[in-house]
C-alpha cells in the first residue's frame, strides 16, 4: 500500500509546483505524517491497507493539498481550479499584480470580472481606467458607464459623455442632463472634456483592433489554463481525488 502513498504524494506535488529541493522536504515531511497516521490506525484493529485507503481520505484530495502547498504570491501562478494567487495570476479566479481569469483582481486585472487600477471585462470596475460592457471607475469607458470621466451608451460621472450622459459637465452627449453648460463650465473640466472626447474617438476609431487583442487575450487564457489541466493531471486517475 505504500506505492498509493507514494502515487497520492506524487499527486500533491504535481498540484504544488514547487522546486527542488523544496519539493522533496515537502514529500517527506508528509510522508512521515501519514505513516504516523497510518500506524495510529492500524492500533485501532484496521489492516495496513484499510488504514492506508482511510488515512488518504482523510488528508483530503491531493488537489486542495497541493494548491495549499503552493508559494503563497509566486511569480507565476497558473490553475486549472480555484484562486490563482501570485504576480501573474491565470485562472478561473485570478488574484495578482497582472490578474487574468473569469474573475480578476489585480493591478491590471482583466476577465468576465475585473476589479483593478487599470481593468478590462464584462463587467469592470478601474480605479484610473475601465473598459467594460459594463464599467465602474476614473475613466470609463462602456457601454453603461460609471465614474468621473465616462464614455458610454449611458453614461454617469462627473464628466460624461456619448450617447444618453448625465454629469456635471457632460459633451458631446446625444441627450444631456448637464449642470454646467459650454457657456459657463470651469476650464479644467472643460479640458478635460477635451480629452475625454479625443480619447473616445481614439478608443472607437481602434475598437477593432483592441478587440481583437481582447478576444486573442481569452484565447491565450484559455489556452494556458487548459495546458495546466492536463500538466496536473495525472496519468492514473484515483478515487481519493472525486
Amino acid at each position: 500500500m505504500n506505492s498509493i502513498l507514494d502515487r497520492y504524494l506524487n499527486r500533491v506535488l504535481i498540484y504544488a509546483n514547487r522546486p527542488e529541493p523544496k519539493a522533496e522536504a515537502i514529500r517527506k515531511e508528509l510522508k512521515d505524517h501519514l505513516l504516523q497516521k497510518v500506524d495510529d490506525l492500524t492500533k485501532t484493529g484496521l489492516s495496513h491497507e484499510e488504514a492506508t485507503l482511510e488515512t488518504l481520505r482523510q488528508h483530503g484530495s491531493p488537489k486542495s493539498i497541493g494548491y495549499r502547498l503552493r508559494d503563497p504570491f509566486p511569480w507565476i501562478d497558473i490553475r486549472s481550479q480555484g484562486t490563482a494567487r501570485g504576480v501573474i495570476a491565470i485562472g478561473p479566479r485570478a488574484v495578482g499584480i497582472f490578474a487574468f481569469g473569469g474573475v480578476a483582481f489585480g493591478v491590471i486585472a482583466c476577465g468576465s470580472v475585473a476589479v483593478g487600477l487599470f481593468s478590462a471585462g464584462f463587467l469592470a470596475v478601474g480605479l484610473l481606467f475601465a473598459w467594460a460592457f459594463l464599467g465602474m471607475g476614473g475613466m470609463v469607458m462602456a457601454f453603461a458607464a460609471i465614474g468621473l470621466v465616462v464614455d458610454g451608451y449611458w453614461a454617469v460621472g462627473v464628466i460624461a459623455a456619448d450617447g444618453i450622459a448625465s454629469g456635471l459637465w457632460v459633451p458631446y452627449a446625444d441627450s444631456a442632463n448637464s449642470h454646467y453648460t459650454s457657456k459657463n463650465v470651469p476650464v479644467l473640466l472643460k479640458s478635460l472634456g477635451a480629452f475625454l472626447h479625443f480619447s473616445a474617438s481614439l478608443f472607437h476609431k481602434h475598437l477593432g483592433i483592441i478587440l481583437t487583442f481582447f478576444v486573442s487575450g481569452v484565447m491565450a487564457l484559455n489556452f494556458m489554463i487548459g495546458r495546466e489541466g492536463k500538466r496536473v493531471y495525472p496519468k492514473d486517475d484515483w478515487l481519493i481525488d472525486g
